[in-house]
């Protein structure tokens, strides 16, 4: 067993040997689209886990899969492509030095491309039957890679959040990101949202992934869910909140 030793430990059960991975990231953020999403990928694939993400920053808490206890931050991995899932929603204070952690053992693994999933809220959402799917990428090859994929980028905005400190990091430390923000819902799991941001992912990795049963379970999801977004709702008001005063600060 491999483990980091800084703030953040990252453990692996064995060393990973996946050449150039893609690096799918799933994490509680608005509708849980990314989590659901990884979730689903994860399960799909028979992704194999491959170790474990810690802190003493972060509160007590375990989950149980199957009758065995498994830590919030899991990281899986199969073929070309691993896997980073958290059932841990982040409150703002751990952000940076989660994304910083994260994307320095990442680029160890010499990527070839992080992928974020997320949600973009919106108002009508309601009314949306297909949530349409935009995208950030951080250089040149993975705005190709959107083009190719249909994909839109968004052209003007901001964006904060634990995904945020993800895209920062990339840039940063120069490896290829794709982040995807399909419409969604903020505060109710959203798993139609996932459904399309799958899509997007098989055509972006090349792979043939099932969706049928997504489309099926959405009213279950949407319940076995429901805790893991009201943690997270608390957290992303928290961020809210110090975004506001932030801004408040520069132009106030």
């Amino acid at each position: 067993m491999e483990r980091t030793n800084t703030e953040i430990d990252i453990v692996q059960f064995k060393p990973i040997d996946i050449k150039k991975p893609n690096i799918v990231v799933g994490l509680p953020d608005v509708g849980l689209v990314g989590t659901i999403a990884v979730s689903y990928l994860i399960d799909k694939l028979k992704m194999n886990e491959l170790g474990y993400i810690d802190s003493h920053r972060f509160p007590p808490f375990v989950i149980i899969k199957e009758s065995v206890v498994k830590n919030p931050v899991r990281i899986y991995g199969k073929d070309n492509i691993i896997a980073v899932i958290s059932d841990l929603p982040f409150l703002p204070f751990i952000i940076n030095r989660f994304s910083k952690s994260l994307l320095a053992w990442t680029k160890t693994l010499s990527p070839k491309t992080v992928i974020g999933i997320t949600g973009l809220p919106v108002h009508d959402r309601i009314q949306i039957n297909k949530p349409a799917v935009a995208g950030i990428a951080t250089t040149d090859s993975t705005r190709n890679i959107l083009d190719e994929a249909g994909v839109r980028l968004l052209s003007d905005g901001i964006f904060s959040g634990i995904y945020a400190g993800l895209i920062k990091e990339c840039s940063i430390q120069n490896i290829p990101n794709i982040t995807l923000l399909a419409e969604s819902y903020l505060n109710f799991p959203d798993p139609a949202a996932s459904l399309e941001t799958l899509s997007v992912i098989s055509k972006i990795l090349n792979i043939r992934l099932d969706l049928k049963q997504l489309k099926e379970e959405a009213e279950r999801i949407k319940i076995s869910m429901r805790e893991l977004m009201l943690h997270t709702e608390k957290a992303l008001k928290q961020s809210q909140k110090i975004q506001t005063g932030n801004m408040q600060t520069m132009y106030g």
